[in-house]
């Protein structure tokens, strides 16, 4: 499978935002416009792949920022995606601007503290479900519980279930899960893991890093 990447500030998420995209031209203005680069895009990797070989993309939905990508916009995009014959979407929002915004939630989430904030996107992929034209939506963003988890694709809410801090902090979480401990991820949405991966980086987990480091020490004492 091949997924395009249109979320948090990379290229395409950048066409689509309205905040950065100040073309005049075809790909610019309209939200048909914003979208044509994806299009184009998905279109040629199909001649390339061929009918039956998976294309999804990560999708940004709503910017949160003042004059960036809106939700309205946001579900216009999802329509044409999915007219174009992209397989599968993963709605998302957020950006460089909104992940670590010191003023209040930040999407992703920077904290979860309280079960209410869990799948903070939750609401609007609602809306979103009976646009997909019976293709899968993928349900991410502070998925926390994983009876609740499976509460939602049972209720055909969505289709299929993304996780990414938890499994940085904890790759074997759905093993874990699936032999029976369902006690929350180890992780603790402190979205450090987005300052890492950068460049040459490795994507790792600053506080697992950090607590691996303090116990070498303490052994190293402890010799």
């Amino acid at each position: 499978m091949i997924q395009l990447h249109g979320g948090h500030g990379f290229l395409l998420s950048n066409f689509l935002s309205p905040h950065v995209n100040k073309r005049t031209d075809d790909y610019g203005g309209s939200i048909e416009n914003r979208t044509r680069i994806t299009v184009e895009i998905y279109n040629e990797i199909r001649d390339q792949v061929g009918k039956n070989y998976p294309i999804m993309i990560k999708l940004n939905i709503d910017d949160y920022c003042e004059g960036g990508l809106n939700f309205e916009d946001g579900k216009n995009a999802v329509k044409i995606l999915i007219d174009a014959g992209i397989d599968a979407i993963e709605p998302t929002g957020g950006g460089p601007d909104t992940m670590l915004n010191p003023e209040g939630p930040s999407y992703p989430m920077a904290k979860i503290s309280s079960p209410e904030e869990e799948n903070y996107f939750l609401p609007k992929l609602k809306e979103l479900k009976p646009l997909m034209k019976e293709k899968p939506l993928i349900l991410m963003g502070g998925i926390r519980n994983p009876e609740f988890a499976e509460k939602l694709l049972t209720e055909g809410t969505g289709d299929f279930i993304a996780l990414s801090r938890p499994l940085i902090h904890e790759p074997n979480l759905p093993n874990r899960w699936k032999n029976g401990d369902l006690s929350p991820p180890l992780c603790v949405s402190c979205n450090k893991c987005a300052t890492t991966g950068m460049g040459t980086s490795t994507l790792y987990c600053v506080v697992r890093r950090k607590a691996e480091k303090r116990r070498k020490r303490l052994e190293a004492k402890g010799k």
